[in-house]
């Protein structure tokens, strides 16, 4: 164990041609679409629509005396990364945690250096004989530049690209990885005088909360002629801008939502004044603005088409069978009805559906993201026990009193969707839920309200609604308590909206005995990376014995197992049978 070192690896993915120059389907021609050959890059290609992008990795590592076994090259310029933090927002219930909760960033710093050019060159020996030229003759890359100076040359569309931090060991050379974790890189400041690079990145959420991620698309059609209310035909202008729109779907012209089939440019109003909104007329060059609606669909599959069709995310960091098991559970009888009657950003859009008792997050370790919903502990949950004795290091309290509610008012059922999302005096419908004994004069003796305008639920679902609301109140009729926790390194792989069962001196009865607790995970970071975690959690609301209603064939409650008891719910009246333990929680 002598020669065991810790490693840091950052690797980074550009976009790298495959072709050769001038060969086989790439038709640049020396001296006559460019004066040098080109770098393998988009910016640098001469024959761009035969570009054939594939991935070329960079890797940088911090400086040690060895570098991992392999023909894998590794540039020792990596001087520190970065702590890094990340939260989610539990069911989207709290505004200081944004909708999607807070992205996960790092920064990576490097020191910028002489470089030869061999691995990133695909022509470099022809560079230093001068046939891969013409304006000059051959030249040493080596004395010309720098790494980060041509780089960002060679590749200026970097944003956006994936980026990965590695945490590990060496051990004689070989390489052992303890974590890998995956980001999206916004933003590369460098090299300044003293050959100084940063590295900016975020998780891959954050390409939901671009400007440009947005649904529905902002459509740039017009209507070439005044539309009177008895028309049901129109021609978009500009010509052939009909084919950014399906053959068939719904639109908006002002304040009225329509239905139609396309051909061309040629349009067909199939129904006009849709979703109550009023039949007008429209003048020459309204835009036909594209609309979404969603018919009794679920959360799951809602998000699949956000984040597929409306943002520029990899698709395959989208468990979608994993997202539609946990709705087909927790939430199998919430259809949603909504209308998108604006070009809306993502992020607000998955913000709302977190409010209906879900939560959705970034896991950068698995690389996928991840939809919890609002639920009692599965008996297949992953729970760490911590104590003061042998895992906290530090812990302490704070009650959010801020956060408390009292009432929950909820809107549904829009009445115009042309209209404000958060108004009022746009919805028909408000559940108003109490927690009166909250509110008396020996409790909290005040009243705090708590709004939701809920757009998702336009066909109704009042059962949803009341069962909803209860729960919020269940969860935040006190004043939530959050516990920030300092743990060692080998529990860093707790993540976000894990459950901890916490013993400890903070956590007591009215006599001061310990109460072992169980929190939920809302924000982890790491102040020394490999080192150390520290952790914000919230006490989790479903405490308690909670099951399923039992199949038909399900054995007794005095003939079933402790697995049976756990996973399945029992009922029984006064005269049936009398549990050993502790009765079923209904929610």
């Amino acid at each position: 164990m002598a020669n065991v070192e810790p490693v840091q690896i950052v690797e980074i993915d550009i976009d790298y041609c495959t072709l050769s120059y001038g060969t086989g389907a790439c038709t640049a021609v020396l001296g006559t679409t460019g004066v040098r050959k080109c770098f393998n890059t988009f910016a640098t290609c001469q024959a761009k629509t035969a570009f054939d992008k594939g991935t070329k990795t960079i890797r940088f590592i911090t400086p040690t005396a060895s570098v991992p076994k392999g023909n894998t090259v590794y540039f020792p310029a990596l001087t520190s990364v970065s702590a890094f933090s990340t939260s989610v927002n539990i069911n989207g219930f709290n505004p200081k945690y944004g909708a999607l909760g807070k992205r996960a960033k790092v920064t990576v710093n490097l020191k910028d250096f002489a470089y030869h050019d061999r691995y990133m060159d695909k022509y470099q020996s022809e560079r230093v004989d001068g046939t891969a030229q013409t304006d000059e003759g051959g030249y040493d890359p080596a004395t010309r530049g720098s790494f980060f100076t041509k780089f960002k040359s060679r590749f200026p569309f970097y944003s956006g690209r994936p980026m990965r931090v590695i945490d590990g060991y060496l051990d004689g050379g070989t390489l052992t990885v303890l974590q890998t974790r995956y980001f999206i890189i916004t933003d590369m400041k460098g090299p300044n005088d003293n050959g100084n690079v940063t590295i900016e990145a975020k998780d891959v959420l954050t390409l939901a909360e671009k400007k440009s991620a947005i649904a529905p698309n902002i459509s740039t059609g017009e209507i070439s002629r005044d539309l009177l209310i008895a028309d049901t035909t129109l021609v978009l202008t500009p010509t052939g801008i009909g084919s950014t729109y399906p053959t068939s779907g719904y639109a908006r012209i002002g304040d009225e939502i329509v239905s139609y089939t396309r051909s061309g440019d040629d349009v067909t109003l199939t129904l006009r004044g849709m979703f109550n909104t009023d039949i007008q007329d429209h003048k020459e060059g309204d835009t036909f603005q594209e609309v979404i609606v969603y018919s009794d669909t679920t959360i799951a599959n809602v998000l699949e088409d956000l984040l597929t069709n409306y943002t520029d995310i990899d698709p395959s960091y989208f468990p979608v069978s994993d997202w539609q098991a946990e709705i087909a559970r927790w939430n199998s009888t919430l259809d949603l009805n909504a209308v998108i009657a604006e070009p809306t950003p993502v992020a607000d859009l998955i913000g709302e559906l977190a409010i209906l008792g879900v939560s959705i997050w970034w896991d950068d370790v698995d690389q996928k993201i991840k939809m919890k919903a609002a639920k009692p502990i599965d008996p297949d949950t992953v729970v760490l026990s911590i104590n003061d004795d042998q895992n906290i290091k530090s812990i302490t309290q704070e009650d959010q009193d801020q956060d408390r509610i009292t009432q929950l008012h909820f809107y549904t059922v829009q009445s115009d969707p042309t209209q404000g999302v958060k108004d009022k005096g746009n919805y028909d419908r408000i559940t108003i839920t109490i927690d009166a004994e909250a509110e008396q004069e020996n409790s909290y003796n005040d009243t705090k309200i708590k709004e939701i305008f809920c757009r998702w639920l336009n066909a109704g679902a009042d059962a949803a609604v009341r069962i909803r609301s209860q729960r919020y109140l269940f969860r935040f009729n006190t004043s939530p308590k959050l516990f920030k926790i300092k743990l060692d390194a080998k529990d860093i792989d707790i993540g976000l909206t894990d459950v901890l069962d916490v013993s400890s001196r903070v956590i007591t009865d009215e006599t001061g005995k310990p109460i072992p607790t169980k929190l939920e995970i809302i924000q982890k970071s790491e102040p020394i990376a490999g080192h150390e975690v520290d952790l914000v959690a919230q006490a989790y609301y479903y405490e308690g014995k909670f099951g399923y209603i039992t199949e038909n064939t399900a054995p007794s409650y005095d003939s079933a197992t402790d697995a049976q008891k756990e996973y399945d719910c029992y009922l029984t009246d006064e005269a049936g049978v009398v549990f050993t333990d502790d009765p079923y929680v209904i929610i």
